[in-house]
Formats: C-alpha cells, structure tokens, sequence
C-alpha cells in the first residue's frame, strides 16, 4: 500500500496543478510556442466554436466510438483532443491514468497533429517527440507511445484530434494508420451532426438515444470483431484491419444518412 502511494501521489499532485491552471484564467498563461501555432488559428478557432464543445460532458456515442478504438488497436488510452486557444479539451477520454478536462496546449502532442494532414506517429516519444512539444507531463503517466489523426472540418479546418497512447513503445502499420484515419472521419461526421442538432441533453438527448440505437448494431459488430479476432499484440491482421474498414465505413454512411435528412 506504502508503495502504491508513492506512485500515485505525484500523478495526482500533477493533476491537481494542470486542473487549477487550465480551469483559473488568472494562471492561464500563453507560453505556446510559434511552431504549434497553425496560420489560420484564429479562422481555426473561430470554425470550433460552431462545435459548441465546451466541457468533458460524457456523451454515449463519443465515449463508445473512442472506447472502441482503444480496443481496437489494443491500446491502453484514447481520446479526443479538441485544440483550443490556450488548453486542450481531453473530450471523450477512455482509461486515461488521471482526471484530466484539459492540459495546457504545448504539452499536448495533439497540437503537433492538426499541423499536418496525414496520421501523426511517435512510436516512442523517449526517442523523439513533434517540436516545440512539452512530452514530460506525457511521459510521466508512463505512456510512451502516440498515434493521432486530426479531426477536418468541411471547410478544411482542424479543430482537435482523434489519438491513441500506450505505455511500451510499439510499431504502428500503414494499414493501422488509414483506419485510424477512417475512424477520425467517423468521429468528425457525428460532431457534424452535434452541431446541427445540439449536445447530448435536454430535448435532443432524445434524438441521440434513437441515433445510437440505430448505430448500436454496427457497432456490435465491431465490438465482436475486435473480442474474436484481434490478437492481444502486434500488428492487426490485414483481413480484419479489411472487416473493420467495411464496418466502420457502414457507420459513417448511417451518420451522413442522418445529417442528410436533417
């Protein structure tokens, strides 16, 4: 027990300060470096708020497509970042090692990866990192490994990113990296679809419920797929990176089916 919280009492010291630095504007201070700074960040930021994503608020659908990536790629934590001015928003998180809502923007790799259009990967971040990123905070959680693909809006904007972390550093596949992609695409059409019908609550909690429940087979599928046939290491098979593709592909087709009757 004595040992145990040792190991933890820095990480939750740790969390304690990045949550009163992110969430107090008096200790907010903008130490971003130039080379995180997208040129078109102020038309960046202006298209996110049209997104409305202002907090951590769980939201079944996100939670389940960002859960099921992490099993996927059999990785221990994923999340959606969504870039802000100053802070990064950890929407969506699945098993992260602390509470976090946001963490200053220099020490999220996501930051890096709405800089580029193809799949972002740190294979082991001890090794190497994108620049101008802060990794020690990464690092200090004991994750090592980072893939993140960025989340495109339709007028070409991005506004956050879908990633993956894993404590040992692993190799990640070309074949794994288009998925990652695709499933970046899948999450992006279903913020669309927020943003045209509202978050998760009230009167339009009930319009998500009926969405999900029409969601929720495919998604099954995907869930049995991963249980029987995804190996608990290495490199997904192509044959099942192939199955996923197609079913991943039928849910983005019931999302754009859905924004189109709206």
């Amino acid at each position: 027990m004595e040992s145990l919280y040792y190991t933890s009492f820095p990480l939750l010291l740790l969390a304690r300060s990045c949550r009163v630095a992110c969430t107090n504007p008096a200790l907010a201070v903008n130490t971003l470096p130039s080379s995180l700074l997208p040129a078109d960040d102020a038309a960046r930021l202006r298209a996110l708020s049209r997104y409305q994503l202002l907090d951590a608020r769980r939201e079944a659908i996100l939670d389940e497509v960002v859960a099921i990536t992490a099993r996927l790629f059999r990785v221990s934590n994923a999340m959606l970042s969504i870039v802000e001015k100053n802070t990064v928003l950890l929407k969506a998180p699945y098993n992260l090692p602390v509470d976090f809502e946001r963490i200053p923007r220099e020490q999220s790799m996501c930051s890096a990866t709405i800089l580029q259009h193809d799949t972002a990967v740190y294979e082991n971040l001890t090794h190497g990192s994108a620049p101008g990123v802060d990794t020690s905070l990464i690092l200090q959680l004991g994750l090592h490994f980072y893939a993140g693909h960025n989340l495109r809006t339709p007028e070409g904007h991005h506004i956050g990113a879908l990633c993956l972390f894993d404590g040992p550093p692993r190799e990640f596949s070309a074949t794994e990296r288009a998925l990652l992609s695709q499933l970046a695409g899948l999450v992006m059409h279903l913020l669309e679809l927020r943003r045209l019908l509202g978050p998760h609550a009230g009167i339009t909690g009930l319009f998500w419920e009926v969405i999900y429940q029409g969601l929720s087979e495919q998604l099954a599928r995907l869930s049995a797929l991963i249980d029987n046939s995804v190996p608990a290491s290495g490199f997904l098979p192509p044959a099942v990176a192939q199955e996923a593709g197609r079913i991943v592909a039928m849910l983005d087709d019931l999302v754009m089916a859905t924004m189109r009757r709206k």
